[in-house]
């Protein structure tokens, strides 16, 4: 797959046409997401797909932005067990699951939600894991806008990267020597909740640490799936093109003067 190819085009769709996804399509998303890398290997997680007369009207009201459900031929919920990290790593398996989608020529759309056991009660689901995320699927009618903003509207990797400490920011010149320009480009590209861009990189040596800001306009949830995705297009990019990446989720025992309402949530060795 070529995952350059597909962040930069990738779009969000909210208007599909009534054509329900082939099933070798979605043995084919299984496929690839039960053989590719996870945040937190150790989490057990299924996946459940509808369609949409299995789903939407039994979602309307409890799923979707402020109660809007998208109306698309199929979705694909996760479900998870639950322990530390583990809505982080949904976003992360969720994201890459969306991808391989785009990659087969389907289009999607993150569906929000707040309460897990109405959705496991609406959709009558006996499970022990906990739905951790729902995916909207299906081929758009019209591309409306893509899942970010125009690049020119996000903040340059200059401006989201630091060295040693917040607030001394790092150059191209010195992200090109380290080999390194090249991820956060893309993970500058990240969708996240309201297109806040609310992530930061530290590096510190050989480590990277990742910082998230904390507002008002996203809840907990939608918070930790965006470290999920930041996570997943960084080391996506290292992956194709310097080594195999480790996150390791958590705050780091130095102090790196971050403002109050960011937090460390993760770090990697580069």
């Amino acid at each position: 797959m070529n995952y350059k190819n597909l962040i930069s085009n990738k779009r969000s769709v909210r208007e599909f046409k009534n054509e329900e996804i082939e099933a070798v399509k979605f043995d084919l998303i299984r496929e690839y997401i039960n053989s590719s890398k996870k945040l937190l290997p150790q989490v057990q997680v299924d996946f459940k797909v509808y369609n949409k007369d299995e789903a939407y009207q039994k979602l309307d009201k409890v799923a979707g932005y402020n109660g809007y459900m998208i109306e698309a031929p199929n979705y694909i919920v996760i479900l998870s067990d639950v322990c530390d990290g583990y809505i982080e790593n949904s976003g992360y398996i969720g994201e890459k699951l969306i991808l391989k989608a785009r990659d087969l020529g389907i289009d999607s759309c993150w569906v929000t939600f707040e309460d897990s056991s109405i959705i496991k009660e609406r959709l009558k689901i006996e499970s022990d894991k906990e739905v951790t995320a729902i995916i909207a699927l299906g081929y758009g009618e019209v591309v409306k806008s893509k899942s970010s903003s125009s690049d020119s509207d996000r903040l340059g990797v200059d401006k989201i990267v630091y060295i040693d400490e917040w607030g001394k920011n790092a150059t191209i010149e010195i992200l090109e020597q380290r080999g390194l320009l090249d991820a956060f480009s893309f993970a500058r590209m990240a969708p996240s909740t309201l297109n806040r861009q609310p992530w930061r990189f530290i590096i510190d040596g050989g480590k990277l640490m990742l910082a998230v800001r904390k507002d008002e306009f996203a809840s907990e949830y939608e918070g930790k799936i965006d470290v999920g995705i930041a996570m997943l297009y960084f080391s996506l990019i290292i992956d194709m093109t310097m080594f195999d990446l480790k996150w390791t989720l958590g705050n780091v025992d130095k102090d790196y003067k971050i403002p109050e309402e960011y937090k460390i949530v993760g770090y990697c060795n580069i």
